[in-house]
């Protein structure tokens, strides 16, 4: 009898301590130095505070520390979903929302989530923040009939496809516009957002090829189920029977209970955007806003203190992997920090451009900051280290300072979708129960055609002198 030949998947714990002892290796053989506004200096060598081989170790809870926000945001939100399942409210609204849609419109439906997420990717620069809302529009996505492929793309490729182009992104062009500024570049108090134009056309590309390779791949399996790249992962637990959904209503508890969470997503785009009563929200204050709307929807669902505290915890207990990866995968950005090698590392790369022509420089410059990205995910804090020392260097070899922060935004932004360093990919992958394996077998094309589109716009930018 054949034996049948067990399919073994990479497990994203193994997959980044890899990495992080890797490059703990790494630290007793690169030297340590400092990058402050664009002037490398080496440092000397001391084994006991650059090169400690118990920082591999150190790099895990580190790395969860560094991450904290995020941490407690995703188990925070894990606790509110759990209450919200509890009331009924999440099942009966998506079955509400299949009802109205149908099959005749759930084309239309997958396209507007894609848009609406890469708009907030591209315009508010938002990825993290989503982090509530990915649950939600998996269940939805599974609910409509397609596979959970096609639900963590929806999320994954529309924010961070948007955040790619970035019209008005202000973790990426903000910031790099704004050390711009501080370098004399670009005079004092400029628009952030010189140069809105061309990211706007590239915006409208990379979501529509966006769109358009998800719908391909998601009416091929709506078609035939047995194509589905993740057709042997049991995803019955996170999808809802829809067999009567012509039967469901909503109750006015429900209805209330769902007018919570609208309340808790309005109060986060107005704090997180213009800010309350002054003050601008950040990642914590979001967590704490849906702790609210989780225990006004326990006590709207007529449930008891302790069930609605049961609830909080039973949800984030089922959470604390996707908590635990997010905070492991910064171990990588740790381990060389504390070894203060990510300046070497950056500073050896970038000289690599010295002497090229324009165009190779520009593309050497995406190379470069695709690999980087693999080390430092956040784009504000790479971009901090790198803007200003690329810039100049792109301005002696005849790249314009807005071609550099295009170059950077691509170099950051594709790979986000890859990198499994980054571990807010790896929480929304996990939101669809999708392994990593075959988010690559999916991505990776896709990928392919992200880095022509920019190689493209990079030759657009340089005839016209962007």
């Amino acid at each position: 009898m054949k034996k049948e030949k067990k399919q073994v998947g990479i497990n994203p714990f193994v997959l980044i301590f890899a990495v992080i002892f890797i490059c703990g290796l790494l630290t007793f053989v690169i030297t340590p130095g400092t990058l402050t506004d664009g002037v490398y200096t080496p440092l000397p060598k001391n084994q006991l505070n650059f090169n400690n081989l118990f920082n591999i170790f150190r790099a895990v809870p580190y790395g969860i520390k560094d991450s904290a926000n995020i941490v407690i945001l995703i188990l925070t939100v894990g606790g509110a979903l759990e209450v919200y399942k509890k009331t009924g409210a999440i099942d009966a609204g998506i079955l509400t929302v299949v009802q109205k849609f149908g099959k005749s419109s759930q084309t239309m439906l997958l396209v507007a989530l894609i848009v609406l997420f890469s708009a907030i990717g591209g315009f508010l620069g938002w990825i993290e923040t989503l982090i509530p809302f990915v649950p939600l529009v998996v269940a939805t996505v599974l609910a409509l009939g397609y596979d959970a492929m096609t639900a963590v793309a929806v999320c994954i490729i529309g924010a961070m496809g948007g955040f790619i182009a970035g019209p008005t992104n202000l973790y990426t062009v903000g910031v790099a516009n704004g050390i711009l500024q501080k370098m004399g570049v670009l005079p004092e108090g400029s628009d952030l957002f010189v140069g809105l134009g061309l990211r706007v056309i590239l915006w409208i590309v990379i979501t529509a090829v966006s769109t358009i390779y998800i719908l391909v791949y998601a009416n091929k399996v709506l078609k035939d189920p047995s194509k589905s790249l993740v057709a042997d992962i049991d995803v019955s637990d996170i999808r809802l029977d829809t067999t009567k959904a012509d039967e469901a209503k909503l109750t006015t508890p429900q209805v209330m209970v769902l007018l919570t969470i609208v309340g808790a997503v309005v109060l986060t785009v107005i704090g997180m955007k213009y800010g309350i009563n002054g003050v601008k929200w950040a990642i914590d204050d979001v967590s704490a806003v849906f702790l609210l709307s989780g225990i006004l929807s326990g006590i709207i669902g007529k449930m008891s203190a302790g069930d609605i505290a049961d609830c909080l915890i039973a949800g984030a207990k089922g959470s604390i992997g996707g908590a635990m990866v997010v905070g492991v995968a910064r171990g990588v950005y740790w381990v060389l920090n504390a070894a203060n090698v990510n300046a070497t590392i950056i500073y050896s790369a970038i000289k690599l451009l010295e002497g090229t022509s324009p165009f190779v420089a520009a593309i050497g410059i995406v190379i470069i900051v695709t690999f980087i990205n693999g080390l430092i995910p956040s784009g504000s804090g790479k971009g901090a280290l790198l803007i200003p020392i690329l810039v100049p260097i792109g301005l002696s070899l005849g790249l314009t300072h807005q071609t550099t922060v295009l170059a950077y935004q691509f170099g950051d932004g594709i790979t986000n979708m890859f990198w499994f360093s980054y571990g807010t990919l790896l929480i929304f992958l996990s939101y669809g129960k999708v392994p990593l394996d075959k988010w690559y077998k999916f991505f990776i094309p896709l990928m392919g055609i992200f880095y022509v589109i920019a190689f493209v716009f990079i030759v657009i930018a340089l005839k016209i002198g962007y």
